[in-house]
């Protein structure tokens, strides 16, 4: 039997080029923004005026941005719990170059609009820094995963955390890891009760692009990989990135995958460019539960 991806239609997203978190906050679907500055000015390196970049709350269906809660911070997810959306960020500091992160903070709030004051929750060990940030609720407890440069590993290697509260995080021993033998990056972590499992959305630098895969673990040590033909994104090196902003960029990246479950669909964000600065937002859906949309990755 031909596997049939389940992911069949996506479009573009006008506007958003940085990475989002969808999520769904008392029966609305919105959207955590992140944004970068460089992208108002044409010409100009990611790292121009960093200390700009920031992230945005936008309520999808109204197409309206309630709040910008931070600037001078990136990699932002958001994660709902009890009834309040947190938040968790990479924060720049001041005076310091580029990506050279060495704190995590979280706000919170329960009207989107009015936030709590950046908490640090998470410290980068001597000499490392931190990226991406992922957040799942898993047996009683939450888990964080945190992608660091931690000289051991190829850069980007994933790392986890577990909280009683989403404030005091313990980091678990580098046993719980993933990527420590290939690039991976732009993570999302899911748990699926029903069938126990983790589930890993990661970037995997394949000869030529770039694309999205999916592995899964029982206790964030051990991993199962979906088979190499089933890519939960890859690009279309004969589609632009965004012609009206980026003419002449092809895609050779999908990158950043993150998924909600909204009104009985799956809802799909991701980033389509080249890696080297240009990209857009693409999204897509698909009909059924999110953990039905994962588990797909290794049917049999």
């Amino acid at each position: 039997m031909t596997w049939t991806h389940p992911l069949q239609e996506s479009s573009l997203v006008i506007g958003q080029r940085g990475e989002v978190t969808p999520f769904v906050f008392r029966q609305r679907l919105y959207r955590l923004e992140n944004f970068m500055r460089f992208h108002d000015f044409s010409g100009q390196e990611p790292q121009y005026r960093f200390h700009e970049d920031g992230f945005r709350i936008r309520d999808v269906a109204a197409d309206q941005i309630l709040s910008v809660p931070l600037l001078n911070h990136y990699f932002a997810v958001a994660f709902v719990w009890d009834d309040r959306v947190y938040v968790f960020a990479g924060d720049y500091e001041s005076g310091r170059p580029w990506w050279q992160i060495r704190q995590t903070v979280m706000i919170s709030s329960d009207d989107l609009i009015t936030w709590t004051k950046p908490q640090v929750v998470l410290e980068a060990a001597e000499g490392e820094h931190l990226f991406n940030y992922a957040v799942c609720r898993a047996r009683g407890k939450f888990y964080l995963l945190y992608e660091t440069n931690d000289a051991r590993w190829p850069a980007f290697t994933m790392r986890f955390c577990e909280s009683d509260d989403l404030i005091h995080w313990r980091k678990l021993g580098p046993d719980h890891s993933y990527g420590t033998d290939k690039y991976t990056g732009g993570p999302a972590l899911y748990y699926d009760a029903a069938r126990d499992c983790f589930y890993c959305l990661y970037l995997e630098a394949l000869a030529n692009k770039w694309e999205t895969r999916i592995t899964r673990s029982k206790d964030l040590m051990h991993w199962q990989d979906a088979p190499a033909g089933r890519p939960v994104v890859t690009p279309d090196p004969t589609r632009d990135v965004d012609a009206a902003v980026w003419p002449g960029v092809k895609e050779c990246s999908t990158s950043d995958v993150e998924l909600c479950e909204f009104e009985g669909k799956t809802i799909v964000y991701w980033i389509s460019g080249n890696q080297q600065g240009p990209g857009s937002e693409y999204s897509g859906t698909v009909n059924g539960p999110m953990n039905d949309f994962l588990a797909a990755f290794f049917s049999e």
